[in-house]
C-alpha cells in the first residue's frame, strides 16, 4: 500500500493544480480525428466515476456495520479515486474523514498518516502536509509515501532546497520509479533545467507503462509531457501528448482542457472552444471555465463570455476548501479580467503568508501591479523569477510591470524573452505582450529610457 502512495500523492496533486502542472506532428489527416468524440469520452468518463460510486457506496455500508481501520483507509482511497476522475474537492474532504475516522481505530498506523498528508496536500494545506510526513518519517525514515509527500510540500511551499534534498532520497531508494521521476522532471522544469525535465518526463511516463499503470493513472505522465511542450512553445507537439493521454484515460479533463489551449496557442479557436466544452462538462475547472470565456470573448460573443465569467464567479463563493483549493486561479483569472483587484490581492498577500514558492510571489506581482502598486509589484516579481523558470507568464509579468514603472530596457528584454519562449502562450495576454513589446521598443528607439 505504501508503495502506491507516491503515485496517488502526484496524481491528485496534478488533478486539483499544483504550482506547475496547471503542470510528433498531428496525425495525418485531421488532427482532430485522434480522440473519440465528444459522446465517447463522456461515457468512458462515467464508466469509471460508476464503478467508484458504486464500490464507495458498498465500503460506507460495510464501514458502518463493521468499522475497521482497513475498512476506513480503503474508504478514503475510493474518495481519492473519485476526487481524480470528478474534480469535486468536496470528496477530498470525505477521505480526510475516514482517515481521521481510521487513525481513530488504529492510533499507530503510520500508513494512515501517510495518506492524511497526502490528502492535506491535495487539498493545498502544505504545512499540515509537510508536518504530518515529518512525523511519519521520524518514525520511520524509510518510508517513501510520506517522503514523496514531504517533497511536494516543500516544493510548494518554496522551499526547493529542502525539496531538491527529499526527492534526492527518493531517487537513492527507488531510481526508476515513475513517481520519483516526474517530480525530479518538474524540479528540473522549475530550476530552468529543460532537457533534463524532458528527458526525466520521458523516463517517467516508460517507467509507468512498463509497471502496467492504467487510464488516468498513466495518462498523467503523457499530460505532464505534453505541459512541458506547450511551456517551451512546441504547441502541435503538447497536442500530440495531450492526444495520447486521452487515448489513455477518454474523458480525462485535464488532457481535454490541455488540447483545448494547444488548439487556441495555434489559432485554431473554434476547434479549441469545442475541447474546452468537453473538458468542462467532465469537469468545470475554473481556468478551463475563464479560457472558454475569453475565447468566446475573442469571437465576439459576449453572451456566451459572460456566461463562463459568472461561472468563474461562482466557483468563488463555494465552500471554503474550493476557495482554498482553487485561490490562485481565482487571482489570475481576476487580474487578468480587472475584476475584485483589492480583494485579488487580499487572496494572494494571505496564502504568501505561508507559501513562498514563485508562483505565489507571481499571482501576488500580478495582482498587484493591477492594483497599480508597481513598486511591491516589482519586487514580487523579482522572487518569481528567482529559479529563472523558463515560463512565459512569469515573465510577461515581470515585463508588464517594468514597462509600467518606465524600465523600459528591462520590459523590452523580459517579454521578449517571454514571447521567445512561447510566443502563443496566452490567447489574451499573448498578443498583449506583443504590443508592450512593440511600445517599449518605440520608446528605446526614441531615446527614452
Amino acid at each position: 500500500m505504501t508503495r502506491r502512495t507516491p503515485v496517488l500523492a502526484i496524481a491528485t496533486l496534478a488533478v486539483i493544480g499544483a504550482s506547475y502542472v496547471r503542470w510528433s506532428p498531428h496525425p495525418s489527416g485531421s488532427a482532430d480525428t485522434a480522440r473519440p468524440d465528444a459522446a465517447a469520452l463522456l461515457q468512458s468518463a462515467n464508466v469509471g466515476r460508476t464503478e467508484v460510486t458504486r464500490l464507495i457506496g458498498a465500503f460506507e455500508v460495510q464501514v458502518a456495520r463493521q468499522p475497521t481501520a482497513a475498512g476506513y483507509k480503503f474508504l478514503a482511497q475510493l474518495y481519492l479515486d473519485r476526487g481524480r476522475l470528478t474534480g469535486d474537492v468536496a470528496t477530498y474532504g470525505q477521505a480526510h474523514t475516514a482517515l481521521d475516522r481510521a487513525a481513530e481505530l488504529a492510533p499507530a498506523d503510520r500508513e494512515t498518516d501517510t495518506l492524511l498528508a497526502a490528502v492535506l496536500a491535495t487539498t493545498h494545506d502544505f504545512a499540515g502536509a509537510a508536518a504530518g510526513a515529518r512525523a511519519v518519517i521520524a518514525d520511520n525514515p524509510h518510508d517513501l509515501g510520506a517522503a514523496a509527500v514531504l517533497g511536494d510540500a516543500q516544493l510548494e511551499l518554496g522551499d526547493y532546497d529542502g525539496a531538491t534534498t527529499t526527492y534526492k532520497r527518493l531517487a537513492a531508494d527507488s531510481p526508476d520509479a515513475a513517481a520519483v521521476l516526474v517530480r525530479q522532471a518538474r524540479l528540473a522544469f522549475l530550476t530552468a533545467h529543460v532537457d533534463d525535465a524532458r528527458t526525466l518526463a520521458k523516463r517517467a511516463k516508460d517507467q509507468a507503462s512498463a509497471s502496467a499503470f492504467a487510464g488516468v493513472a498513466l495518462a498523467f505522465y503523457s499530460t505532464f509531457q505534453g505541459q512541458i511542450e506547450h511551456d517551451t512553445g512546441h504547441y502541435a507537439k503538447a497536442a500530440t501528448y495531450y492526444r495520447q493521454a486521452l487515448r489513455e484515460a477518454p474523458g480525462y479533463y485535464i488532457a481535454l482542457a490541455g488540447l483545448a489551449r494547444e488548439l487556441a496557442a495555434e489559432g485554431r479557436v473554434s476547434a479549441a472552444i469545442d475541447e474546452y466544452r468537453h473538458a468542462i462538462e467532465v469537469v468545470p475547472q475554473p481556468d478551463a471555465v475563464a479560457a472558454l470565456g475569453d475565447l468566446y470573448r475573442l469571437r465576439h460573443d459576449d453572451a456566451n463570455a459572460r456566461t463562463q465569467y459568472d461561472t468563474v464567479g461562482a466557483i468563488a463563493t463555494l465552500a471554503a476548501l474550493n476557495r482554498q483549493v482553487y485561490n490562485r486561479a481565482l487571482v489570475v483569472y481576476d487580474a487578468d479580467h480587472d475584476t475584485n483587484i483589492d480583494e485579488a490581492v487580499r487572496m494572494a498577500e494571505t496564502e504568501l503568508t505561508v507559501r513562498h514558492d514563485i508562483y505565489g510571489y507571481d499571482t501576488y506581482a500580478w495582482a498587484l501591479y493591477k492594483a497599480h502598486r508597481y513598486d511591491e509589484a516589482q519586487a514580487a516579481a523579482t522572487k518569481a523569477l528567482g529559479l529563472a523558470t523558463p515560463d512565459a507568464r512569469l515573465l510577461y509579468h515581470a515585463g508588464m510591470i517594468d514597462a509600467a514603472l518606465g524600465n523600459d530596457l528591462s520590459a523590452r528584454d523580459r517579454l521578449r524573452h517571454a514571447l521567445a519562449i512561447s510566443p502563443n502562450f496566452d490567447p489574451v495576454n499573448a498578443p498583449i505582450a506583443r504590443a508592450a513589446l512593440t511600445t517599449t521598443e518605440r520608446h528605446l528607439a526614441g531615446g527614452t529610457k
